[in-house]
């Protein structure tokens, strides 16, 4: 389905440049995230995070013309090619992770955070390191996409708000995508929250209120997003119900 710059822009609070920079994009080639995609941002909150998470790291004033490089955002696109074969169990996570490392080859910005990232994922399952990390490591499930931030200029303040509105964004998506997809993972024995919860009775009220106070931290940098993500709450009620 489509999905349009206006929407990201009225709907999401995305800024317009960014909106339009990833909705116009060409399809990259050869890439296994957007394989047999005929658009850039589709409906889908793997898609549509990457422009709404752009746009928050443009609001904690990073350059846009550096945020939108081609070369970062070619970068950007092969991180996305190997999470999404690691994802689809076709690589190791190891193999992931080394491929991701050796595209930032002459690339890092801050070597010390590099570093803390790269001990954060080696870890055989993902819990809170550092600056990284929530206590539910299906929460964690994305977080090879902070290796964006390696090539960024950003400074120390930057890179925490970063970190910060990282967990805030997309723990909230997962959260939304494992409730629609709760009974197919449970069937297919995939990593899903609600599981790891409880079942879909005893994580739903928990996923709830976490969504509500990651909408918070989202409201001091971008309310029309935060507005937008709490909508989906009777669509989730709805879910947990049936």
């Amino acid at each position: 389905m489509f999905i349009s710059a206006s929407q990201l822009n009225r709907g999401m609070g995305v800024d317009m440049n960014i909106a339009r920079f990833f909705v116009d994009r060409p399809v990259p080639q050869n890439n296994s995230f957007w394989k047999g995609k005929l658009l850039y941002i589709g409906f889908g909150n793997g898609y549509v995070s990457i422009p709404v998470y752009y746009d928050l790291l443009f609001r904690i004033g990073i350059d846009l013309k550096q945020l939108l490089a081609e070369e970062h955002i070619l970068f950007m696109e092969k991180l996305m090619h190997y999470a999404i074969l690691q994802e689809r169990r076709e690589i190791s996570v190891q193999e992931e992770l080394n491929s991701i490392r050796e595209l930032l080859k002459g690339r890092i910005r801050n070597q010390k955070y590099f570093d803390a990232l790269n001990a954060y994922l080696d870890q055989p399952v993902l819990k809170p390191m550092d600056a990284f990390g929530l206590e539910s490591s299906a929460l964690n499930r994305a977080d090879v996409f902070l290796y964006v931030l390696c090539d960024l200029p950003l400074t120390e303040n930057q890179q925490e708000l970063a970190i910060r509105y990282w967990y805030a964004l997309h723990p909230t998506y997962l959260i939304i995508d494992d409730l629609r997809d709760f009974e197919k993972d449970k069937e297919e024995g995939d990593e899903n929250l609600l599981i790891e919860w409880g079942g879909r009775s005893a994580g739903s009220h928990h996923a709830m209120e976490m969504i509500k106070s990651n909408c918070k931290i989202l409201q001091r940098v971008n309310p029309v997003l935060a507005d937008f993500l709490l909508s989906y709450e009777e669509e989730m009620k709805g879910k947990v119900d049936g």
